[in-house]
């Protein structure tokens, strides 16, 4: 890390920035979205999905940029709100159309503020292979990064052989991949979740995703790819005791992987801190080393960690380890030499 470098940087900020917005307002959007302003903010209607409100402080980079400051937080990467990428429902050309658009739109608000470190990208996966090459040209154009939903649209799952090409094209690109939970993954159909659907059920979401992308052997076949895991990874990291488990004796023993465990690939992934807590992320990195561990806010939503910096100062780590959490490891991840 150099002396112009940021010293604390939060992997994980969402926007949907109001230039983009403002302009698909103002006339009729060639890929399908409909957008309308209303006195709380932008009223987002992707195709096939019901109407989501995206507030200012999801899409004006200065308000972002300052209460993130006001956190002790210098650079921060910013993903596009899972809400508004691509859709099922979205023809190829469009999706593939719209991404490219929202991926334009996050790296034109990097010049707003000098703070923006990196951009993780979308793509349109309902043609994998098509997918591989967008991933490419958004990397050429300035992209450090793609987030890909744990529920990805056109697949049964991240375990998905029809993936493969994203993966491959990810680890040659040597570019790492936030896996996200959507706001409409498979837990909504559990009864009563509803109110839980942040506090839990993204965690649940992820916890299925990342369990079966391991036991259907993807980093046995991408063993460079670099996987980021947000909300502290859901339940995997903190019980995968169960899941070793349920490997040796029980309905997944039928899983074949190169190594003893399903565990024993826990090492090979990324974890952010938006467990909030201090033993959860003190958890975290005896169990994979703080080199794996990343700063993260989960911002603009109120159920994320409003102080991370403290979070990561009261688990009681080395001086070192605690530096490459808060900033030097995402730097570190971002850089692809």
């Amino acid at each position: 890390m150099t002396q112009d470098q940021p010293q604390v940087v939060d992997c994980h900020v969402h926007a949907v920035p109001e230039a983009l917005l403002a302009e698909v307002a103002d006339r009729p959007d060639p890929d399908g979205v409909e957008v309308r302003r209303t006195p709380e903010g932008y009223a987002v209607t992707m195709p096939g999905a019901p109407e989501r409100l995206v507030r200012p402080r999801m899409s004006g980079a200065a308000v972002r940029d300052k209460t993130l400051a006001a956190m002790g937080i210098d650079g921060h990467v910013l993903a596009p709100w899972l809400d508004v990428q691509p859709t099922a429902a979205m023809p190829s050309t469009r999706a593939r159309s719209w991404a490219r658009r929202l991926n334009e739109a996050l790296l034109a608000s990097r010049q707003e503020v000098g703070s923006v470190v990196g951009c993780w990208a979308s793509v349109a996966v309902d043609d994998p292979a098509t997918a591989a090459d967008d991933l490419a040209r958004a990397v050429e154009v300035g992209m450090r990064g793609l987030v890909l939903s744990t529920d990805p649209v056109h697949c049964e799952s991240l375990a998905d052989p029809r993936l493969e090409p994203v993966w491959s094209a990810a680890e040659a690109l040597r570019v790492p991949v936030m896996l996200h939970p959507s706001a409409d993954g498979p837990s909504r159909v559990l009864p009563g979740s509803a109110p839980f659907a942040n506090v839990y059920c993204r965690l649940v979401d992820t916890s299925f995703a990342v369990a079966k992308l391991l036991l259907a052997g993807v980093l046995d076949r991408h063993p460079a790819l670099r996987l980021v895991t947000v909300h502290g990874g859901g339940m995997v990291p903190f019980q995968s005791g169960r899941l070793d488990g349920g490997h040796r004796a029980d309905a997944l023993s039928s899983y074949t992987i190169e190594r003893e465990k399903p565990s024993d690939y826990l090492a090979d992934l990324y974890y952010d801190t938006v467990a909030m807590s201090p033993a959860a992320i003190r958890f975290l990195v005896d169990a994979v080393g703080a080199d794996h561990v990343l700063l993260g806010t989960d911002f603009p939503f109120a159920l994320g960690d409003p102080d991370p910096v403290g979070a990561v100062n009261s688990a009681h780590l080395e001086a070192d380890a605690a530096a490459r959490i808060l900033g030097r490891n995402v730097l570190d991840l971002l850089e692809r030499a």
